[in-house]
């Protein structure tokens, strides 16, 4: 009797909590349920559709599998947690992306360790430092690096020679080099002369495991609690990882205290006036000065991202463009072209007015990065209620993730062959007939990526000379290409490509 007293208390103390919980949480219900999505079970929510489910291959394919049956907003249950899913309409995206409630970036960003710049600052700190950093990518600060890109692009370019007619390789790794050497020079002013040897191999993957080993725990809850993740191997790989990619900016950072002290000396014996910051962590040391709150703790932080975002986006967009080339070789022929009647001398370097010239190269960098955007997911936290339109509102303290991936593979946007590479998708007429949040490579709204026109202005002058010197080809189609989200999207076939010279 006593037994069964004590199971209806139980019965009816869960019953309790779980009408309590109900109730608390009743306007995630109720927006939820204005939204479309796939079934869900009790208490679980969706997490059963991704049960399994632990590298960026299989979650592709079951954002693939349900992608297309749905409309935005899609409500999706984590257990409590409540995920707003957009992957199409752009007024959308243009709401959230704009919105002041909408600048945190979700809670499991904090994984990323190594990155914890702007990249996943909170918006009060970036809301600061964003506007503070602006100006180490003025347009007279971009200027400033393009004989930088150019060094470090004829020393490519001499490398590859050795790799003419010897059959398909790889070229991520020289591509990653190469990027990584031009942002030690502009970035911080210091030639690193990663291009000249192999001590970046181990720092490049342990960053790809690195980015792996976050994604895998974004998708197990039970990895949250750091004293659980702990316990997993994954954990000490995770550390040696942070270790390898620390040991980089932990050199940088003590040859910059070196120069800080030396240029101090200096300052203190020579009457000339202080000179303006020369590049971005010549502007941080300044910034520091005059803002307390900007710690050697944040300036790492800083230096980290901008190593690590800065060159992996550009190297990743960079491999998918030469294999574009490499797999269409009448746009490649074209690309040729323009830069041969722009800037045809292969010993002479591609100035700022050439690479602005390049405009046909231009859409051909844009179309890859429709295809393959380097930043697949954007997620971010809701802060306040934000209405979408009339039907929809996202609940404030719900999770909103954007689907770029899908947003630029939308046949509504993009005509019934999305999947296909076509440079002509940003003719100008095409441009202004679309919506202008229809193609975010570098997200979009107050909180963008701050070094779009570095991005840009690199790509291009890399592109040309790559293009003037040798002509890429590959045994791979469209159709065999296979990607991974890893935070970064990644063509999992590599850059495989043969060389020829011009």
């Amino acid at each position: 009797m006593l037994q069964q007293w004590l199971l209806y208390i139980c019965a009816g103390l869960a019953l309790a909590i779980f009408v309590g919980l109900r109730w608390k949480r009743r306007k995630f219900y109720a927006a939820a349920a204005t939204m479309d999505g796939p079934w869900s079970l009790p208490f679980i929510g969706h997490i059963h559709h991704i049960f399994g489910k632990r590298s960026g291959e299989n979650i592709l394919q079951v954002i693939d599998r349900y992608a297309p049956r749905y409309k935005s907003p899609i409500g999706l249950w984590m257990g409590p947690i409540l995920i707003v899913g957009i992957k199409d309409n752009p007024e959308y995206f243009q709401t959230v992306l704009n919105s002041p409630h909408l600048l945190n970036k979700l809670d499991q960003y904090k994984f990323f360790t190594i990155v914890n710049g702007l990249f996943a600052a909170p918006d009060h700190a970036w809301k600061q430092e964003r506007k503070l950093l602006n100006r180490s990518f003025s347009p007279s600060m971009l200027s400033s690096f393009v004989e930088i890109f150019n060094a470090k692009d004829f020393i490519m370019v001499d490398k590859l020679r050795k790799y003419v007619g010897k059959g398909e390789m790889n070229l991520h790794l020289h591509i990653a080099k190469c990027t990584i050497d031009s942002i030690f020079g502009t970035s911080f002013g210091k030639d690193m002369n990663t291009q000249g040897h192999d001590g970046a191999d181990d720092y490049l993957h342990s960053l790809d495991t690195f980015f792996s080993l976050v994604f895998k725990r974004m998708l197990s809850i039970e990895r949250y609690p750091l004293f659980l993740y702990r316990l997993t191997k994954d954990y000490k790989t995770e550390t040696n990882c942070i270790n390898a990619i620390r040991n980089m900016s932990n050199d940088l950072m003590r040859q910059l205290k070196q120069h800080s002290k030396e240029a101090k000396t200096v300052s203190t014996e020579d009457t000339l006036e202080r000179k303006p910051p020369q590049n971005f962590v010549d502007n941080l040391y300044d910034l520091a000065e005059s803002n307390p709150s900007l710690t050697e703790e944040h300036i790492q932080d800083h230096i980290d991202t901008m190593i690590v975002a800065g060159h992996d986006t550009t190297a990743t967009t960079m491999s998918n463009l030469l294999l574009m080339l490499a797999m269409h070789p009448e746009v490649q022929e074209m690309v040729y072209q323009e830069v041969m009647n722009t800037c045809p001398d292969k010993e002479k370097p591609v100035s700022i007015e050439d690479a602005n010239n390049l405009v046909y190269t231009e859409m051909v960098c844009k179309e890859t990065m429709r295809l393959f955007p380097v930043g697949p997911l954007i997620g971010r936290e809701c802060t306040a209620d934000v209405k979408l339109d009339e039907k929809h509102t996202i609940p404030a303290g719900c999770s909103v993730v954007l689907g770029i991936y899908h947003l630029h593979r939308d046949p509504n946007i993009w005509g019934p062959k999305p999947e296909e590479f076509n440079p002509d998708n940003f003719l100008p007429e095409k441009v202004a007939s679309r919506h202008p949040y229809a193609y975010l490579p570098f997200s979009g709204g107050p909180r963008n990526c701050i070094g779009i026109r570095y991005a840009w202005l690199s790509m291009k002058i890399l592109i040309a000379h790559l293009v003037r010197n040798y002509r890429f080809r590959t045994s791979l189609k469209m159709e065999d290409l296979e990607v991974n989200f890893s935070i970064i999207l990644r063509i999992t076939n590599g850059c495989l490509v043969s060389i020829e010279a011009r």
